[in-house]
């Protein structure tokens, strides 16, 4: 089982602020670091994916929207697609989403992008809970937290007894 985890979203590229984040001290300390997607679309993409691929087995990459995006624009494309090596770009397209990882004290625990059936699928702390339903309809019993990203705005919700975590 898997002990302390720190959890990044939507890096977009942005080297500098992923290694201040990779400095802070719980983050340094933590067992994994799952990062819920749109790691390169932005103005360091090579660099930042590097960077993210340089935490090694710590280092856990979900798929998100922006992700996919990237790897489907990658052939003639002038942006940071562009600026990927062959190598990226396959490792983006690899990335799988959802990912369901066993948290101690928390069991079974998901982390996708947008929502766990949909990298790029909105909800947010609002939402009503007739959509939550919808959204997390198809997963296990067993799953009683949910990490996402996508909507750039942290927020933690108690929805139908699951935990939902946006880290923004």
């Amino acid at each position: 089982m898997i002990g302390s985890v720190a959890v990044l979203s939507d890096v977009h590229g942005v080297l500098p602020v992923l290694e201040a984040i990779l400095a802070e001290p719980d983050v340094a300390a933590a067992d994994l670091v799952v990062v819920t997607g749109d790691h390169a679309a932005g103005p360091m993409p090579a660099e930042t994916l590097d960077a993210l691929v340089g935490l090694g087995e710590r280092g856990v990459l979900v798929r998100g929207n922006a992700d996919r995006e990237l790897v489907e624009i990658a052939r003639g494309a002038a942006s940071a697609a562009g600026a990927l090596r062959p190598d990226q770009l396959e490792r983006l397209a690899g990335l799988p989403h959802p990912v369901t990882l066993d948290l101690a004290g928390f069991g079974p625990t998901v982390f996708c992008h947008g929502t766990p059936r949909d990298d790029d699928e909105v909800v947010l702390v609002d939402s009503p809970p007739e959509r939550w339903a919808q959204v997390l309809g198809g997963l296990a019993e067993a799953v009683r937290t949910v990490v996402c990203g996508h909507t750039h705005m942290p927020f933690v919700r108690l929805v139908d007894r699951r935990l939902v975590v946006n880290p923004g």
